[in-house]
């Protein structure tokens, strides 16, 4: 009987020892898998909103770069404004060459009592400034500083500063121009097909500019949010 008793009392032990051996392993393992960095990373977001402090202390010092939406003038416009500039000072610095050489403008119908009489108006009093500085000299100037500050190297200035001197040069321009044609109209009494033709090429560089700056900023880029 009592080693009936025993033989039965063995199974017990021995898979109690197995029991206990099976919870030492797991919880070894439970052990080893802690220790192990999760593959499953927190993403910054989620982390930020389960612990706030972590949110103040974990931005760089310079703050995150945050994805702006940016617009700017197409690429046509600067190109518009370039090829103006140079057939503006074309234009002008043959006005000029005429005007200092009394040379016939070519094209343009000399007939005394013509509407059209490009002589009369470049050699005119109206055509000097104060009697002194021939009005074909301040054009040559205005478009010999517009080549450059028209092009498309320097629209690709983002400049505040850059784009209020293109817009000012403009305004002053067409300002200028508006005077000359009512010389022409009111005083002269005749026109000529090259002032036209430079009063035109201003015109559009006004209307251009203008556009741009009211759309995209004088600095000629502008955050879409603050698009109208």
């Amino acid at each position: 009987m009592a080693n009936s008793k025993a033989g039965r009392a063995r199974p017990a032990s021995a898979n109690s020892d197995r029991s206990a051996a099976a919870a030492a392993r797991a919880a070894r393992t439970r052990a080893a898998v802690s220790a192990t960095p999760s593959s499953h990373r927190v993403s910054r977001p989620a982390a930020r909103e389960a612990d706030p402090e972590l949110a103040l202390n974990d931005e760089p010092e310079g703050g995150y770069d945050e994805p702006a939406s940016r617009t700017g003038p197409p690429a046509w416009l600067p190109v518009a404004t370039f090829v103006l500039a140079i057939a503006g000072l074309a234009v002008s610095a043959y006005e000029t060459y005429a005007h200092f050489t009394g040379s016939h403008l070519a094209g343009c119908a000399n007939r005394p009592g013509s509407t059209f009489d490009c002589t009369a108006v470049i050699t005119s009093p109206q055509s000097m400034v104060f009697g002194v500085i021939p009005v074909a000299i301040l054009g040559l100037a205005f478009y010999v500083a517009a080549v450059p500050l028209f092009s498309p190297w320097a629209w690709r200035i983002q400049s505040r500063l850059l784009g209020q001197v293109r817009l000012a040069s403009v305004v002053v321009g067409m300002g200028f121009v508006v005077y000359l044609i009512y010389a022409e109209l009111f005083q002269i009494g005749q026109a000529c097909e090259y002032c036209s033709v430079v009063h035109a090429v201003t015109f559009v560089l006004f209307v251009l500019t203008v556009f741009s700056a009211a759309i995209w900023g004088l600095s000629g880029r502008r955050a879409a949010d603050d698009l109208p």
